[in-house]
């Protein structure tokens, strides 16, 4: 898994919007209103892929680099 972390830490901002239509900024957000810390990596992921249409690659990606960026993954 170490290889696929360092993928989700480089990917940058505008990459991301490319790809899903928000920047890390914009996800992060939508991460904070959805209370990730309380509700947990799995119904995050699910919310993103069923209210935010991301695919599973692109809901895991940004659950996971919102966990590092917020000190909650190592």
């Amino acid at each position: 898994m170490a290889e696929s972390n360092s993928v989700f830490r480089k990917m940058s901002s505008d990459a991301v919007k490319t790809r899903t239509g928000k920047d890390w900024k914009a996800w992060f957000s939508v991460l904070d209103k959805f209370d990730l810390k309380k509700k947990g990596h799995t119904s995050s992921a699910k919310f993103l892929r069923e209210k935010h249409g991301l695919s599973n690659w692109w809901s895991q990606a940004v659950v996971i680099r919102y966990e590092w960026e917020r000190g909650l993954r190592k």
